[in-house]
């Protein structure tokens, strides 16, 4: 007999294998004490961009059913072994299960897949004419600087810019605009009125939460707050909304790709490996969801001393090479500047400055605005959850 615990682990790993629709490629599911789910997924050595992809949507799926409390998984490829002639034939030899290599390169194709201005036929947002995604899959690489200036920058070059800050956990950008004290108004309508900052309209939960509560916030509640943030609000006529998303490839990520008209991305990324790592994950899950990826921005790039000499303190081409690795353009290189870190802790964004900041923040947002003008319109591949 079964423990009421080993009940409920049972009873939970069936609910997740549901919540997956239980697919070929779906070998076992587990559950440990701890709530933590353990996939086990069968990969085709020949196709690992799209095993990556499955993994990121079993496991952004499976953290949406309730109890589970992580996720982790494992890509599996059965290989038969041969049988040679000292082996008695009539033996059945078992399959050996073996990890996939990772480091595959997505194919520009791939990449570049997914209507421009429409994902999934989602429709469109009112007076939203496009919408930006700045994402990292991993934290702590200057994802919030990179959105914050960015859109900073387009603004001051003469475009209708809004900014929505999507990282519920770790929401920076009322800090790093000098709003900390702002609190949207409502409208007539009852809808929120953006804060407007730097010629930027601008909503964040910061502005809406105590700065000291920690959001201690599941999924489902996430990607409500971000809808709410997104549909609610007045946001008038922008050329262009750009979405500062949480670290990382999870559920809240997953739903902005798969609910949101996403336009395109943009993936941010440090030179050394530990971040470079998961920059393949990233892309593959805006791939699986239709988004196109405009290229990647690295961060840190070096540290430049009075004498005019470059430190690579983080490593030195790993953006670069990262790129040309998924086939996709390297959007610049912010190096380390001590007015960019100043800019953001005094609230008042190093692209509006003068000097090497302003510089390169105008051209990363004169690549990025080109960038979006000349997507390639194709039909936005079908994407269908089974039940």
């Amino acid at each position: 007999m079964f423990g009421s615990k080993e009940k409920s682990r049972r009873k939970l790993a069936g609910q997740v294998r549901e919540a997956l629709g239980a697919p070929d490629w779906l070998e076992s599911v587990d559950v440990d004490e701890s709530g933590r789910a353990i996939l086990v997924l069968l990969a085709d050595p020949a196709d690992q961009a799209g095993a990556e992809a499955r993994r990121i949507e079993a496991e952004g799926r499976a953290e949406l059913v309730p109890g589970v409390r992580a996720v982790s998984s494992i890509l599996t490829a059965h290989v038969t072994a041969p049988v040679h002639s000292h082996v008695n034939p009539h033996v059945k030899l078992e399959s050996a299960p073996r990890r996939v290599s990772k480091g595959a390169r997505l194919s520009d194709e791939a990449m570049q897949q997914g209507a421009p201005t429409q994902a999934a036929g989602i429709p469109k947002i009112a007076g939203i004419d496009r919408i930006l995604v700045v994402a990292s899959a991993k934290g702590g690489v200057g994802k919030s600087t990179v959105a914050v200036n960015l859109a900073a920058a387009m603004a001051k070059a003469g475009m209708k810019v809004g900014l929505l800050d999507a990282d519920v956990y770790g929401p920076s950008i009322p800090t790093m605009l000098g709003m900390q004290d702002a609190q949207p108004e409502t409208a007539a309508s009852k809808k929120l009125v953006p804060v407007e900052a730097f010629g930027l309209k601008t909503l964040s939960i910061g502005y809406l939460s105590d700065p000291d509560a920690p959001m201690i916030w599941r999924g489902p509640i996430v990607m409500s707050a971000i809808s709410q943030m997104l549909n609610d609000a007045e946001w008038g006529e922008l050329d262009v909304l750009v979405i500062d998303t949480p670290p990382g490839t999870g559920d809240a990520q997953l739903a902005i790709a798969q609910r949101v008209p996403v336009t395109a991305a943009v993936i941010v990324t440090t030179p050394q490996e530990v971040a470079l790592a998961d920059v393949r994950r990233g892309a593959a899950m805006f791939t699986k969801t239709a988004v196109p990826v405009l290229g990647i921005v690295e961060t840190m790039s070096w540290f430049e001393d009075p004498a005019g000499n470059r430190h690579y303190l983080m490593g030195e081409g790993g953006g670069a090479a990262m790129a040309k690795t998924l086939g996709l353009p390297l959007l610049g290189q912010i190096p380390m500047l001590q007015t960019i870190r100043e800019g953001g802790d005094a609230g008042k964004p190093a692209a509006l400055s003068g000097g090497e900041p302003g510089r390169i923040f105008h051209e990363l947002a004169r690549t990025v605005a080109v960038g979006l003008d000349t997507l390639e319109t194709k039909p936005a591949p079908e994407i269908v959850f089974e039940d």
